[in-house]
Parts: C-alpha cells; sequence; structure tokens
C-alpha cells in the first residue's frame, strides 16, 4: 500500500525557489519533445514497434535521446528520468487501445462479428495528451533525503540535475500525516515536485485481515455522511458547525470554477474525511456496504443533488479499512432503503425523508439505519426482470429464501 505525504516548498530561500522553477520549466519543454518524438515517429526496439499512426502501439519504457536532437540544460541523469515518465504515460494513454485492437484482431481471425467493437474504437479515438504542466517525477539518482538540520526535520537535495542548477535543498517539516507515515513504513525513491510542493512516497505494510467481529451495513447519505446497521453514525456537526448538508447547499450556490466553488469543495473533502475518521471499528471485521455506480445517470438532478459525490464517501472508507484490517464488500442498494428490515416489506411509500414507516409491522425508524439493517443481512438479489414490473410500487415481501406477493405467495420471475 502507497500513501503520500505533501510537503510545502515556501521555506526554500528566493534563489533556490527561481532555481527549481527554471529546472521545472526545462524539464517540461523536454518532456514535450519526448512526447513529439514518440507521437509523431515510428520507435523499433526488441522486435516491437510503435508507431501511432499506424495503430502500432508496443510502447517502450525508456528511449534513448542519441537520435533526438535536444539541446538542453538537464543532466544525462534528469534526462533518462524526464524520458522515463514520458514513456509511462504514452504507454498508459495506448494501454485501452492496444487492448481493444488485440480482441478486435482475435474476433477477426475467428472469423465473428466485431462490428460494436469496430464502433466503439471509431467513437473513442486517441488523442494527444497535454503536458504541459507536468511535474517531474525524481528517483534516487537525482536526489537525495538528508537527516540533518536543527531547525527543519530533513533537506530533499536534488543533485545532477544539470550544472547551471547545481545542488537545490529544498528544507522539510514533517507533520501529522508524514510523521504518522513514517512510523509506519518506508520512504521510496520515487518523489513528485510541483511549482509549490514536493510529494513523498512511502510503503506501508498491508494490515492481516480480521478473522472476529461482527458483520455490519453501512448506508451513506445528505444529512449524515454514513450510518452503520449497530446505530453507529457520524457526527452530523464539525467544530466550525458545518454540516454535510450546509456544506453541498453552500457548493450549489457558488459558480463551477470560481475560487469560492474550490474552497468549498476542498471543505467537503476535508469534512467526509475528518467525519469517518470518527467512526469506531475496533469490534467490527465486515462492513457490507452500497455499491452505487452511476446516480441519477441520464437523470436531471438539482444542483443541491449534483453536489452529492457517493465516490468521495466509498474511497474514504475503503481507505479506513484498509488501515483497519475491515473488509469491505460491496453489495447492490437496489431497494434496499425502501425494504422494512424487519418483516421484509419493500414499499417505496413507506420512506420518506430521513423517516421510514412500515406500513405493515409498525417498524419506524431512521431511514438511513433501515437501509443499513437490511445491508447487514444476506439476501437474495433483485433480478432485472422482476425491477420491470414495478412491484414497489404496490409492495412485495423480500426475503432471504425468495420473494413474495403481499398474500404469501412465492413470486414467479419472468424470463425476459
Amino acid at each position: 500500500m502507497i500513501k503520500t505525504s505533501r510537503h510545502t516548498i515556501k521555506f526554500t530561500n528566493t534563489t533556490k525557489q527561481l532555481k527549481l522553477q527554471n529546472f521545472l520549466n526545462e524539464y517540461r519543454r523536454v518532456a514535450q519533445v519526448y512526447l513529439d518524438y514518440l507521437w509523431n515517429n515510428e520507435v523499433k526496439w526488441n522486435n516491437k514497434i510503435l508507431n501511432v499512426s499506424k495503430q502500432q502501439y508496443d510502447c517502450p519504457t525508456f528511449i534513448s535521446t542519441i537520435k533526438i536532437p535536444l539541446t538542453t540544460t538537464l543532466s544525462a541523469r534528469a534526462l533518462k528520468c524526464c524520458s522515463t515518465q514520458v514513456c509511462g504515460i504514452v504507454k498508459a494513454i495506448l494501454e485501452k487501445p492496444r487492448k481493444r485492437l488485440f480482441k478486435l484482431q482475435e474476433l477477426q481471425k475467428q472469423n465473428k462479428d466485431c462490428s460494436k467493437l469496430q464502433n466503439k474504437i471509431r467513437k473513442h479515438p486517441i488523442t494527444k495528451p497535454i503536458i504541459t504542466q507536468l511535474n517531474p517525477e525524481l528517483n534516487s539518482i537525482c536526489c537525495d533525503l538528508l537527516n540533518v538540520g536543527n531547525h527543519f526535520d530533513s533537506f530533499l537535495q536534488l543533485k545532477s540535475i544539470g550544472k547551471s542548477y547545481g545542488k537545490i535543498r529544498i528544507p522539510i517539516k514533517h507533520h501529522r500525516h508524514s510523521n504518522k507515515l513514517k512510523s509506519k513504513g518506508k520512504l521510496l525513491n520515487s518523489i513528485l515536485i510541483t511549482d509549490k510542493e514536493i510529494q513523498l512516497r512511502w510503503e506501508i505494510p498491508k494490515v492481516i485481515k480480521k478473522s472476529s467481529g461482527c458483520v455490519v451495513g453501512a448506508d451513506q447519505g445528505i444529512k449524515t455522511v454514513l450510518t452503520l446497521s449497530n446505530s453507529t453514525t457520524t457526527p452530523l456537526t464539525d467544530n466550525h458547525g458545518h454540516s454535510f448538508d450546509s456544506i453541498i447547499k453552500r457548493l450549489s450556490r457558488k459558480k463551477k470554477g470560481s475560487k469560492a466553488f474550490t474552497k468549498t469543495q476542498q471543505l467537503r473533502i476535508n469534512f467526509i474525511n475528518w467525519s469517518l475518521n470518527q467512526l469506531n471499528l475496533k469490534n467490527i471485521k465486515q462492513i457490507n456496504f452500497e455499491n452505487i455506480v452511476n446516480i441519477g445517470f441520464k437523470n436531471k438532478r438539482s444542483r443541491y443533488l449534483s453536489h452529492f459525490t457517493n465516490t468521495l464517501i466509498r474511497d474514504k472508507l475503503l481507505q479506513l479499512c484498509d488501515e483497519t484490517g475491515v473488509t469491505v464488500t460491496l453489495q447492490s442498494s437496489v431497494y434496499r432503503s425502501q425494504r422494512c428490515s424487519g418483516c421484509g416489506l419493500v414499499r417505496k411509500a413507506n420512506r420518506k425523508g430521513k423517516n421510514y414507516t412500515c406500513s405493515s409491522c409498525g417498524l419506524n425508524l431512521d431511514a438511513d439505519l433501515n437501509a443499513a439493517k437490511n445491508h447487514e443481512q444476506t439476501l437474495p438479489s433483485i433480478p432485472f426482470a422482476l425491477r420491470k414490473l414495478n412491484l414497489n410500487l404496490k409492495g412485495f415481501i423480500w426475503k432471504p429464501n425468495g420473494f413474495y406477493d403481499l398474500t404469501g405467495k412465492a413470486l414467479t420471475v419472468p424470463s425476459s
């Protein structure tokens, strides 16, 4: 497991910052030269060919600069890092088209219908990546981490990057996050440098998954970020009085692309991370979490609902469970919020906002908690043919052993 810690370069003096900026500008210019060469020319190595125009997508991991007309102040070591990074970018861009082309050739050899795949290839042509703001990724041949100094914890020393730049020492102050990673893991050689910060990578050993504990369900929402089936919930507000609901409302009032919009987006991320960190997962070995894909796809939603991002909650929960050894099982969320966790009745009208009241058994509780309890249970998946019948409007019974109508008769799911 790889984690990243960010460290500002504002403690570096003005002269070194100017040299660093000149190095970044030259590195980006050279990277563009490498990209243009790979994209517009034919490159051969080890009986493999890269030629984008002829749909030959085998990309090398490194290219020699001898045949490329290039005058630069970067050293050979810096050029090696730049070449490797650009080759990695090109390889990532061409990976999916390469697989599609290989599959197309296999289908053509077997004389099978490949019209759908041909249409997909035609509708998704490859585009040249834009790397004008590329951030250098250097390794140990160009940088060292020096654990010296009294005022600062360490220094990142850029070396062998070019005679005109010399050695650039960037002071580093460790913070709570980096100290946590430092105590748990090992510092990797790969370091990313941007205009305002440097990013250190740490290799954290994987935590063994828990073998004892309880299994709970989890449901995410706008009012409460996450609700567990054991009645544990994330805090509604933080120390500053912000809630998830109020942040989304604020975000819906901001103009997209503005500084205020970007700032509020970061506030939303910070609140989600903070609230999920408050959960106590000590006695939990598995969380059954709703797997939501393309929420609201092709449906018009209000600006308020459009800023609810379930992926941020899911990714943070997965990260938190990886660190604590909790297993996460993703399962379908279809009808789970409309089902009564007590008697199994599925009826859309039973849920009204944050309140769930069963019209059959009279169960009354928080809607998110009811959905979380349904995720905790092992239930058969809802077939698509059953969903098309819209039986949730009138109501049906969803039990662990099958589906039944309101009279108790087993439902027969149509085959098509």
